[in-house]
């Protein structure tokens, strides 16, 4: 995977994570949750960018394990710092219902797809 196919297409994912997200906002019980849905939104095209390089760089490496711990750790460290993000908002904020996850949750599906998708490729670069 190249540097301009993984831009483009972090770009057509994000466009339609932006999409949704405007979408969400017009449904009258999600509409005060906009704002960790765009939070959220920039938080995944940070992380998606960092862990491209580093999963790059590692799949042409010579370390057949370089790779599969890239991904292990780019898994937990985002894990963490999801909950992280959850539990922040949460108690920050203080929402009236929990409501306020499922639009986090399909911008973190939509990523997590996307996420996916680049390191199945990333990881043939190599083979």
């Amino acid at each position: 995977m190249t540097y301009k196919s993984f831009f483009t297409q972090l770009l057509l994912v994000t466009l339609v994570t932006i999409v949704m997200i405007v979408l969400l906002g017009m449904v009258p019980a999600l509409s005060n949750f906009t704002d960790l849905s765009w939070v959220t939104c920039s938080f995944f095209v940070v992380v998606s960018i960092i862990m491209f390089f580093f999963a790059h760089r590692a799949a042409m490496s010579e370390s057949k394990y370089a790779f599969s711990n890239i991904i292990f750790g780019f898994m937990m460290g985002k894990m963490m710092l999801t909950i992280g993000l959850v539990m922040g908002y949460n108690n920050f904020m203080q929402p009236s219902t929990k409501l306020f996850l499922i639009p986090f949750f399909i911008v973190y599906l939509i990523y997590t797809i996307f996420e996916t998708s680049f390191m199945m490729k990333l990881s043939k670069m190599n083979t």
